[in-house]
């Protein structure tokens, strides 16, 4: 069966630190190895998230991207190059910007650059992707869907909710109803909630939202390929998902997207 990996990171070991310099490794070769490593679990393409907005101006050699890669990038809010890196972005082709709330520190005071960004990128048929998991020591402090919500009320633009929304999943359906161009990938999420009351949630919101608009994701490495494959096929099973439904979140619903936004 086809499978598309929405989410996944480049370097190859749990190192938000590393990910975050990630201009200083070898990118071509870490590009390489991803793209092996896709092929011998029997992904077919994966977006991968390069968290270090510094790829934008890497000139010490080119960017070799397998086919197998959708590649995107984050910019700077908190230093107010947001503006200036998302046009760079836009340059390079790249067309799915992300936005980390807790990593990047974007406080609802901070919201309002969001929106310039996000006002740029509705201009250049971008798309973002707003981290909306839950945790943290600014675990009340940001929120991703909240961001979403008012982002979508101004600008008319593609957002994908990594992670689900956590614990906070059927808020992420509640806001999708509203919105059907907002989308959420099931990324490390099935994982670490498994045997809570969330996942139940997350069966719920799906066949709620008729199994469209969600993608099928890992967050490698902080999910192993297999690890999240195993989980995924636990909770389908579990929750009697229909071969249709599997097949909309493993590939199709990305399919769509792809075609239409990327």
């Amino acid at each position: 069966m086809k499978i598309i990996d929405s989410h996944v990171h480049l370097y190859p070991e749990p190192d938000i630190n590393k990910e975050f310099n990630i201009s200083q490794e070898p990118v071509n070769t870490l590009l390489f190895e991803l793209s092996q490593k896709l092929k011998i679990n029997n992904i077919d393409l994966a977006v991968v998230y390069l968290l270090d907005k510094r790829i934008l101006t890497f000139n010490k050699y080119k960017i070799k991207i397998p086919k197998n890669l959708i590649i995107s990038t984050i910019v700077g809010i908190q230093d107010y190059t947001d503006i200036v890196d998302i046009r760079r972005a836009d340059k390079k082709g790249i067309k799915i910007i992300k936005i980390l709330p807790y990593e990047q520190k974007i406080l609802r005071s901070s919201y309002n650059r969001v929106l310039d960004l996000a006002e740029f990128a509705e201009e250049k048929n971008m798309v973002l992707t707003i981290c909306s998991t839950y945790g943290s020591k600014l675990l009340y402090e940001t929120n991703g869907i909240e961001l979403a919500t008012l982002i979508k009320k101004k600008y008319d633009i593609p957002i994908i909710l990594a992670h689900g929304g956590g614990p906070k999943i059927l808020d992420a359906m509640s806001v999708m109803l509203e919105y059907d161009d907002i989308f959420l990938d099931l990324s490390f999420s099935l994982k670490f909630w498994w045997d809570s009351s969330i996942i139940k949630d997350y069966a719920f919101a799906l066949k709620k939202l008729g199994s469209k608009r969600c993608f099928y994701g890992s967050d490698y490495p902080y999910v192993k390929f297999d690890e999240s494959l195993y989980y995924f096929n636990k909770f389908i099973k579990k929750y009697n998902f229909s071969d249709e439904a599997i097949e909309n979140i493993l590939h199709i619903n990305f399919e769509e997207f792809e075609r239409k936004y990327l």
